[in-house]
């Protein structure tokens, strides 16, 4: 029932953070890879690290203390991980 909440959740607002999922539905860090890992699975998200090279100021170098940020964004087209096996002979 919660997935299926979050699903739509997620789907509605286009793009969430993993803080406000947190938030939302009252989940710890484990609790909510466990619900995403399935919708990253079927390709309905994706889940995108910031690595804090974009905060507030726009300059790394401010001095901030912004954190890095996990998103989590819809996807209008279902996206599938392909594994290609790739041989490169030098």
């Amino acid at each position: 029932m919660i997935l299926l909440e979050m699903k739509r959740y997620i789907r509605e607002h286009q793009q969430v953070s993993t803080d406000d999922l947190k938030n939302r539905f009252d989940l710890d860090d484990n609790a909510l890879q466990g619900l995403l890992t399935p919708l990253i699975e079927q390709g309905h998200v994706q889940l995108v690290s910031s690595d804090g090279e974009s905060c507030s100021t726009g300059n790394c170098n401010s001095g901030c203390s912004s954190s890095a940020k996990e998103m989590v964004y819809w996807t209008a087209k279902r996206l599938k991980s392909l594994n290609i096996a790739v041989q490169v002979q030098l």
